[in-house]
């Protein structure tokens, strides 16, 4: 291979690498604004304790970040992702609203199928591997967007 092809090649190759690592920057410095405009919303849905509404406006705001996750969290988001989605969708199937439920107390409105669904749900949410990805969310949040999510 003569020295003038091997050159044009490296300089290919290293186009490429750029382009890729220059995609990659660009996609968590997006990533990085999203979570830092969702930040405050993320905050106060979580300290607004366990109204109806905020149950599924912290699945709407976790999605969102879900979406705009780069590909290395994508797993992270999804296992925090889902089990919130466990946990709204056992409210709705069950009909009650967060507010209103109370564990263990059935009534008319509640049957016992139906309040484990949603300590089963719940307790997915509390479980060592959803725990683990929030704590690795947390930590790129902060390493990689300076942003604490306080999660």
């Amino acid at each position: 291979m003569s020295r003038r092809a091997r050159v044009i090649g490296s300089v290919l190759v290293i186009s490429a690498w750029t382009g890729l690592l220059t995609g990659c920057s660009d996609a968590t410095e997006d990533y990085c604004g999203v979570l830092d405009d969702q930040r405050q919303a993320l905050t106060e849905l979580a300290g607004a304790g366990s109204g109806s509404g905020s149950v599924t406006e912290i699945l709407d705001v976790i999605g969102l970040l879900r979406e705009a996750s780069p590909e290395d969290l994508r797993d992270e988001w999804d296992t925090l992702f889902f089990a919130w989605e466990g946990l709204v969708e056992a409210f709705q199937a069950a009909g009650v609203t967060p507010q209103d439920y109370r564990p263990g107390e059935t009534n008319g409105d509640l049957t016992e199928a139906e309040d484990q669904a949603i300590q089963g749900a719940a307790a997915d949410l509390r479980s060592a591997r959803v725990v683990e990805a929030a704590r690795g969310i947390e930590q790129h949040a902060d390493e990689v967007c300076d942003v604490d999510l306080g999660l």
